[in-house]
């Protein structure tokens, strides 16, 4: 739904889509970067989105984004970043493997 709205601002005017984007916003456990992604994919539209979604008529994600996300997300940036996966090598994977059995 996100990037639909992202990619067609008329959405903007549907309740549950900013309903969802505003959920990403306050919801401690998303984390920023779904936001930055989309924001950086559709340039042309993230403006109009948040202006939207805000009710700020000059907002620009360019001069606002960030300052945005560290807002509604302070944790984030005082938190370690710990990555999201963890990469296994052959060896360690069958070392893994060996204990299960």
């Amino acid at each position: 739904m996100l990037r639909n709205l992202f990619s067609d601002v008329a959405l903007a005017g549907r309740k549950r889509y900013l309903d969802l984007l505003r959920t990403y916003l306050r919801e401690e456990p998303i984390t920023p970067l779904p936001i930055r992604r989309l924001a950086a994919a559709h340039p042309e539209t993230a403006d109009a989105v948040f202006r939207k979604l805000l009710k700020k008529p000059g907002f620009t994600w360019s001069e606002h984004g960030e300052v945005l996300l560290r807002r509604r997300k302070p944790w984030y940036d005082e938190s370690e970043p710990r990555p999201g996966v963890s990469v296994v090598g052959n060896r360690l994977s069958e070392l893994l493997g060996a204990g299960r059995r």
